[in-house]
């Protein structure tokens, strides 16, 4: 099964489109044997769909309700939170927002198929040929950043190991620089290829989030003004790393 994390919002969020994405996942074959999609709303959300509305759809959706949090670091608070949620016959989990659409059936059984207990899967596997040995340097931060597509997903083994989705809210970029230093420090490639599945409706992609205070955030023209933000990634990679080893041995 795949489990699709979410956090949405309707109110003062122009980019909203919830309706959208559940009935693209409809169209390309999504049923209740094969996914399930897991929602957070603010509580201050008075404009989030009533409960009955996602009845309608042929696969679970779980609803979970609680305040909104302080920026868009918070978002990765939500995202740890949905998956200790998910169904337990869930092997990969996909996180994103409510302004994308999937455009090809058949996606989701293709990433089912896949075997690794411990792998990155989508459309665009990051240069970490190019980038390994030089990705702290800013010049190159900028090019990696927006290396790896959007709506990230992994095996549900790899979430359990890194215990959490990073330091800040961008699991796409966070995603990207586990592989580099995974390929860089380990010569382990876990990235998982699958043709185009998904597309991001228009929208300023930005109208839902309140003032960010945390500066390890990376992401659009940000980089990280805190560089710890490297070294604690690079902790995580390294544990990635020894539970793969330690896998192979048992």
């Amino acid at each position: 099964m795949l489990t699709i994390l979410l956090s949405s919002r309707v109110k003062d969020n122009k980019d909203s489109r919830i309706h959208e994405l559940l009935g693209s996942l409809e169209k390309c074959g999504g049923n209740d044997s094969n996914c399930e999609v897991l929602i957070k709303y603010d509580d201050d959300d008075d404009m989030r769909p009533d409960s009955k509305y996602f009845d309608r759809f042929p696969f679970t959706v779980g609803l979970f309700t609680w305040s909104r949090g302080e920026g868009r670091h918070g978002l990765h608070l939500d995202y740890f939170y949905l998956f200790s949620q998910r169904n337990r016959n869930s092997t990969f989990v996909l996180v994103g927002g409510d302004d994308f659409c999937f455009e090809r059936v058949g996606f989701i059984e293709e990433i089912l198929s896949i075997k690794e207990e411990y792998c990155f899967v989508g459309p665009k596997r990051p240069r970490s040929e190019i980038y390994a040995g030089q990705w702290r340097n800013p010049d190159i931060v900028k090019q990696w950043r927006h290396e790896c597509a959007w709506l990230p997903c992994f095996s549900v083994r790899c979430i359990e190991v890194l215990q959490n989705y990073g330091w800040q809210c961008n699991a796409d970029n966070w995603k990207t620089l586990l592989h580099i230093i995974l390929y860089e420090k380990y010569q382990l490639d876990l990235w998982k290829i699958v043709p185009e599945f998904y597309s991001r409706l228009d929208g300023s992609r930005s109208s839902g989030y309140s003032k960010s205070y945390n500066n390890m955030e990376i992401g659009g023209d940000r980089e990280p003004s805190n560089t710890y933000y490297y070294d604690l990634v690079e902790q995580q990679a390294k544990n990635l790393y020894l539970n793969i080893i330690h896998a192979k041995k048992s």
